[in-house]
């Protein structure tokens, strides 16, 4: 039955296909079950790359908890990409009832926060 209450949430993805696109809203967040997804911005038509996420990494959270426009684009990197999608529902259900959840998405929105603060000073130099 756990099995299939996860099906449930999970989406398959096709190779490059959009998974959301940069100033769109969103109402759910990614977990990665398997295959990658690359994040990119985009430049005057060239793709900036952000990230590439694989197995066990989120993405996607900030929509649920700030509503403000997704900040990037998001696309499958590999055929039969996987994502576990968490609404706001979900998500503030996994965080009162598994602690050790939020104190992930913590730890990971602190080391990018902490990535990018240390590209800003690198170019200001």
């Amino acid at each position: 039955m756990k099995n299939n209450r996860c099906r449930s949430f999970m989406k398959v993805y096709r190779e490059s296909e959009v998974i959301f696109e940069e100033g769109s809203f969103g109402s759910e967040m990614y977990v990665i079950h398997s295959g990658k997804v690359k994040l990119f911005r985009r430049s005057d038509s060239v793709d900036i790359e952000v990230g590439m996420l694989q197995a066990g990494d989120f993405f996607g959270e900030m929509a649920i908890v700030d509503n403000a426009p997704r900040s990037t684009n998001a696309c499958a990197a590999e055929d039969g990409t996987r994502l576990i999608g968490l609404d706001q529902n979900k998500f503030l259900f996994l965080v009162s009832h598994q602690p050790a959840f939020v104190l992930k998405i913590m730890h990971v929105l602190c080391e990018r926060i902490r990535s990018l603060s240390n590209a800003v000073y690198q170019n200001s130099k």
